[in-house]
């Protein structure tokens, strides 16, 4: 008897979110905090980064962000929403505003990281969802790195 040779097991799509929170400490330190939630929980890690010490404060941005992308690799998902409160961040990466020129590198590298991670979407999140897990990753820094620079105004 002949048997047809049964179907191959639909390969299940993983599906994240990701809420993105960056601290910049002194000397050129800065601290990601990362909440990622899909189907099988929630977990938060803290992800230390680096600039240099003269580096503008929005150099933390990027670095910030590029640090968060190459944690979220990791995790494979076929779709990754990631969220943060830095809507210049996304304006910059969205191309709907234009990187200040000294970033032009930052920039560059966190596109094309991004677009590495080809179902890979960047959106701004309110402020208030994203402020307990700033406070989470200030407190963290601040045990970490003395002299946390203060809040962009």
């Amino acid at each position: 008897m002949i048997q047809s040779p049964e179907k191959p097991a639909r390969a299940r799509r993983t599906e994240l979110q990701a809420l993105l929170a960056v601290v910049p400490c002194a000397h050129g330190h800065g601290l990601s905090g990362l909440r990622v939630s899909g189907e099988r929980g929630t977990s938060e890690c803290f992800l230390p980064f680096s600039v240099p010490p003269d580096a503008p404060r929005r150099a933390y941005s990027y670095a910030g962000f590029v640090t968060a992308l190459d944690r979220l690799r990791a995790f494979k998902a076929d779709r990754i929403l990631i969220l943060t409160d830095d809507d210049q961040l996304v304006a910059e990466l969205e191309r709907r505003a234009d990187p200040p020129k000294e970033l032009t590198l930052e920039y560059i590298i966190a596109g094309c990281k991004l677009n590495e991670m080809r179902h890979a979407r960047l959106a701004v999140a309110p402020a208030s969802r994203v402020e307990d897990l700033r406070s989470k990753a200030a407190a963290l820094a601040a045990t970490m790195y003395p002299g946390l620079l203060p809040a962009a105004s």
